[in-house]
């Protein structure tokens, strides 16, 4: 269970830091191609929601299993 939540973790920040890296070439004064940034953010942005939720499905089978432990 730890696992999967350090490795969402880890997802998430990869996420965010690919973001980050998009959004800093699209605030460029000649940006290079701004589609494929704006792309490259989108995907981001559902890596950054898909490793969330994964957390939070953990969270939610830890409370389950903690209720029926108690």
């Amino acid at each position: 269970m730890i696992s999967s939540i350090a490795s969402a973790m880890s997802g998430m920040a990869r996420a965010l830091g690919q973001f980050d890296r998009a959004s800093a070439r699209i605030a460029q004064p000649e940006p290079a191609d701004l589609v494929a940034d704006r792309v490259e953010q989108m995907t981001a942005k559902h890596a950054f929601a898909a490793n969330l939720a994964t957390i939070r499905t953990a969270d939610d089978l830890l409370g389950t299993l903690i209720d029926t432990v108690a």
